[in-house]
């Protein structure tokens, strides 16, 4: 096996770990500030590549070069250019056709720099994973289901692109959102599962017990992480109702009390594993990692609960939940059970 690309292929992975979650990140900052039509159309944003950071450049201008595709808002409505041409003194609408795919013609240049953060680093995801499945091939014979599972999160990446593509089109459709988040934590979970097979493996003597507890504790985390998505469902129509942010708890019913009570069960099965973990002296940096995740992800609920919603709460919350799961799974997969020799 070749050491070089070996060794390149964990540095890809790792990045692509990060960049996962720094599109987790992105995504719900644009979430928490609305700023998912900050471009109204994909992959690129008002039809150029770099985004207009001026209102003006969306807006109608006589004698101003206008290339096939651009967008402009006019009129309150979304026009796209149907070929190259120079603006005349006159708007002449025949140089224009509507954007077909939705009605939506707001700008603000805040949601836009956002929304194309939130597009730069998935394009930056798209590369790590390129170059993760390239350093992967020199596991191809010797460990496959590392390249393999170098396609799968390559895959799965494309989709989530795509599934990007859908939420514009849709104006934000609340369940187009939860598929979209959905589809970001199977990544991390399949990055993280073929990052493991080239990490030292984690051998214990009673790790099927331990990995037994770690393993229910995910699944309770996978099953915590739909109950948030339905509270962040839940105070989005409360937002779109136009109810204050002070009464979204009271008014979000059973699902989040279902969510803070889960919580506290969540805790106490991973906070055993932890013990046990402790216990057999193991100190690999997940475990650490873990505990203080937890302690922080029930900090940032308290907060939100208590506190109105604090708006930076809510990525917050999610970006810690993501980071419990990446390294759970890391810490799940990399436990061996120790072998006696005869």
């Amino acid at each position: 096996m070749n050491l070089k690309s070996q060794n390149r292929f964990k540095l890809f992975s790792k990045l692509t770990l990060i960049f996962s979650l720094l599109v987790v990140l992105a995504g719900s900052l644009v979430k928490a500030t609305g700023a998912g039509m900050g471009c109204p159309d994909w992959p690129k944003c008002y039809g150029h590549w770099v985004p207009p950071f001026d209102e003006q450049e969306v807006l109608w201008q006589p004698e101003k070069q206008f290339q096939k595709g651009e967008m402009i808002i006019h009129d309150n409505k979304l026009l796209v250019a149907k070929e190259n041409f120079k603006g005349a003194a006159d708007f002449n609408i025949a140089d224009w056709e509507p954007y077909k795919k939705h009605d939506y013609a707001i700008y603000k240049v805040q949601y836009t720099i956002i929304e194309y953060i939130n597009r730069l680093m998935g394009a930056t995801l798209g590369i790590m994973a390129i170059l993760m499945v390239y350093f992967s091939f020199s596991y191809r014979k010797e460990n496959p289901i590392v390249f393999w599972g170098s396609w799968i999160s390559l895959i799965l990446i494309c989709i989530e692109g795509y599934l990007g593509a859908k939420v514009v089109s849709s104006v934000l459709q609340p369940i187009k959102i939860s598929i979209h988040l959905y589809a970001a934590f199977l990544i991390l979970m399949v990055v993280a599962y073929t990052r493991s097979k080239v990490l030292e493996p984690l051998i214990l003597e009673n790790s099927k017990f331990i990995k037994r507890l770690l393993g229910l504790s995910i699944l309770m985390l996978l099953l915590q992480l739909v109950f948030g998505t339905n509270v962040r469902q839940s105070f989005d129509d409360l937002r779109l109702s136009g109810l204050e942010r002070s009464d979204w708890v009271d008014e979000s019913g059973w699902i989040f009390l279902l969510h803070r009570s889960f919580s506290l069960i969540y805790a106490g099965v991973t906070g055993a594993a932890i013990y046990f973990l402790y216990e057999a002296k193991v100190k690999h940096p997940a475990v650490r990692a873990i505990l203080l995740l937890i302690i922080l992800n029930i900090l940032t609920g308290v907060v939100m609960g208590y506190f109105e919603i604090p708006q930076v709460m809510q990525p917050t919350h999610l970006v810690l939940a993501s980071m419990l799961l990446t390294y759970s799974c890391i810490l799940f997969f990399s436990l061996k059970r120790k072998t006696t020799s005869i």
